[in-house]
């Protein structure tokens, strides 16, 4: 579907003269009877108003277009209600879309007339006020009147946005107007994802109204008792089916995912590698600022908030006399408390700091994470009940979002890895989701969920607030970022501590790639200066402007800035490129990017940073003449035209894999010795 609509956008951009018709189908098609549902007219139109922006397509001619087209879909709705009256509700496939034409009435009967009107921009609704209209017999006149009035500012409110981002594209230099679709693919995704799931909520599972009721049937058919227990539970007739059931699958889900990951954080698993890569991520974007926003955070999900909100809670349910989910409650705490300290004392995983002792100075699964998901979902759970769809939602949204960010906070500090945070989120889930199908059912016990609401937000307040307040210098001073550098003498590194460092680059996800090359012991200023010489420069810095270079068929090499590339969660410290002039220079460069480890040189009563880096071949592709896209073809140099070599002292050595690696000291500062004197030197590519 993706590559449909990016394709019929292309074509509106390259036929100007049929974008018109294409702009009129496409608002005459979302205006449709229930056909509207299916009919993805916003990204075309959105799209379009892009052209128009970028000087692309006529803007006066594509309003007219599209306003006609809403106007035309409009009428044809309301005839064809108008013509057939109740015969609409008995012909397939709308007849399996009763709720939807329900809805449409009880929307037409609230606001009358003017629903055509406000109708036009309401999703759900939309597709159906029309064909309403005609069969409810509204006046004809009227109706058009307000059908060509809502046109004109449906129309405005699609094109306008892309318009706006068309001109402003324009406005920022020499910039392609393909560039608009490239910075527009991450909202065209967003589009389809939200699509797809409105189709499959509104179009597809309406058209298998007896699916549920024809598997039920299958168990309520068999002889054994859990047959008919599942039967009985799952009932479609039963008020509290679906939640049950979406209980069950989230039950089934998590459990299994997290025993996976007890399996993934094993040691030399690329999820241990990841957990690394993602920390050092996070150790680099640290600031004054976000350390204090973070330890906050985490500290509201500390054990003596959480124990206290937890006895607020249980003392309120026994006194509304909810004696069972009280006791499930209880127990769920209670054995959540007693498994995570279990699980890390039989993992034993070392945490990424030294913070507790006894099994909390164990890592799998995170306490925060795990216990917090548990209270406050259980406490979800128990509010949201019996609410309508909209209220659940709103409550589930702000307790996921609450809960996530105290697992992220536990990331960002360096307390916990990533897998620990998730593992906790997986066994909190379950735990959540066995509560909701062993209690949700309860009819009888009654529990005052806003009195509840009220308890839990203002216990967390309270007890939160408290202990942060209390505890916020300790705290700080507990996670403050810790140095994990390593001293090496610069005759250690050159003798056997280059051997201690990476032998091929690790991506955040924990995959192995390109070999590591080159190491380097000083300030990047001067190794840039060293290469410079020999044609090495900085790539491109990431603009608008020189990303568009991507979208442009003949954009030299030189003019592409650098795919982004991690190592180990960092981000390169330099990177620079060079024009292969080996073979065609316009379309082949050399790209070496230098990382900064953990490791310092010590040479001459100075600490030199350490990097480590590696040197890629990329080939520009011009698929078509329309894109110019980066391709590697060679992972690593030979070692003659490592760019390391020019750095003057530079050494070579021989890993047991066979893969040569340059160590280069700062140019001010290398030692000369005949023992390090590199093996071969070359001012070659």
């Amino acid at each position: 579907m993706t590559d449909l609509l990016e394709q019929l956008v292309n074509f509106i951009g390259n036929n100007p003269s049929l974008a018109g018709v294409i702009c009129f189908a496409a608002a005459m098609g979302e205006a449709l009877f229930i056909i509207g549902l299916v009919v993805p007219s916003t990204v075309v139109l959105v799209g379009a108003g892009t052209f128009v922006g970028l000087g692309k397509l006529d803007g006066y001619s594509i309003f007219i277009w599209t306003t006609c087209g809403a106007i035309a879909g409009d009428a044809i709705s309301y005839w064809f209600g108008y013509f057939y009256k109740d015969q609409v509700r008995k012909l397939w496939p709308l007849s399996r879309y009763s709720s939807l034409m329900d809805r449409g009435e009880a929307f037409f009967k609230e606001h009358g007339g003017k629903s055509v009107f406000i109708g036009r921009f309401v999703p759900g609704v939309k597709s159906v006020v029309p064909g309403i209209a005609g069969m409810v017999g509204m006046n004809a006149t009227r109706f058009t009147i307000i059908n060509v009035v809502s046109a004109f500012a449906w129309a405005i409110a699609h094109l306008g946005p892309g318009i706006l981002a068309g001109t402003a594209l324009s406005a920022i230099g020499e910039v392609s107007g393909r560039l608009a679709l490239v910075l527009g693919g991450l909202l065209l995704i967003a589009f389809v994802t939200i699509m797809l799931g409105r189709w499959l909520i509104l179009i597809i599972l309406p058209l298998f109204p007896n699916a549920h009721s024809a598997i039920v049937g299958w168990f309520a058919r068999r002889p054994d008792r859990v047959s008919k227990w599942i039967a009985t539970t799952f009932d479609p007739q039963h008020p509290r089916s679906a939640g049950m059931l979406v209980s069950a699958l989230l039950l089934l889900v998590t459990m299994p995912l997290f025993f996976w990951f007890m399996g993934e954080v094993a040691p030399g698993e690329p999820m241990v590698r990841a957990d690394v890569a993602i920390l050092n991520m996070f150790e680099s974007l640290r600031s004054s600022i976000g350390d204090h926003i973070m330890v906050a955070i985490t500290t509201l999900g500390d054990g003596i908030v959480v124990a206290l909100v937890t006895i607020a809670v249980a003392l309120y349910l026994f006194a509304r006399k909810a004696w069972r989910r009280a006791t499930g409650f209880v127990i769920a705490m209670s054995g959540t408390a007693i498994f995570v300290p279990v699980f890390k004392a039989l993992l034993e995983r070392s945490r990424p700091i030294d913070l507790y002792t006894g099994a909390d100075a164990f890592s799998f699964p995170s306490g925060h994470a795990t216990l917090n998901t548990v209270l406050f979902g259980i406490c979800a759970v128990l509010i949201a009940h019996d609410r309508s769809r909209w209220a659940k939602a709103g409550i589930f949204t702000i307790t996921a979002t609450y809960v996530i960010a105290i697992g992220f906070s536990r990331v960002y500090l360096g307390a916990h890895w990533t897998s620990d945070v998730l593992a906790g989120f997986l066994f909190g889930t379950a735990m959540v989701a066995a509560f909701a199908f062993v209690f949700g059912p309860i009819h009888n016990e009654k529990v005052g969920r806003m009195t509840l609401a009220a308890i839990v937000v203002g216990s967390l307040a309270t007890f939160g607030s408290w202990h942060a307040v209390t505890n916020i210098d300790t705290a700080m001073a507990t996670y403050e970022p810790r140095s994990d550098r390593q001293l090496l003498t610069s005759n250690e590194w050159l003798a056997f501590g280059w051997a201690r460092l990476p032998e091929n680059r690790i991506e955040l996800n924990g995959e192995t790639k390109e070999p590591l090359v080159v190491q380097y012991a000083g300030e990047t200023a001067g190794f840039a200066q060293a290469l410079a010489e020999d044609g090495w420069k900085p790539a491109p810095k990431w603009s608008l402007t020189t990303a568009s270079g991507f979208v442009v068929g003949q954009t030299p090499a030189e003019k592409l800035p650098a795919l982004p590339r991690t190592q180990n969660g960092r981000q390169p410290a330099l990177i620079l490129i060079k024009n292969d002039d080996t073979q065609d220079p316009q379309s082949s460069r050399w790209i070496l990017r230098l990382w900064p480890s953990h490791y310092q040189v010590l040479h001459q009563g100075s600490l030199l940073p350490l990097y480590t880096g590696s040197v890629l071949h990329e080939e520009i592709l011009r698929p078509m003449g329309e894109f110019s896209g980066p391709k590697i073809d060679r992972e690593e140099p030979a070692l003659a035209d490592n760019p390391a070599l020019l750095v003057d002292g530079a050494a070579a050595r021989t890993r047991t894999d066979g893969t040569e690696v340059v160590l280069a000291l700062e140019p001010a500062t290398v030692p000369v010795s005949s023992s390090d004197k590199p093996r071969a030197n070359s001012r070659g590519r």
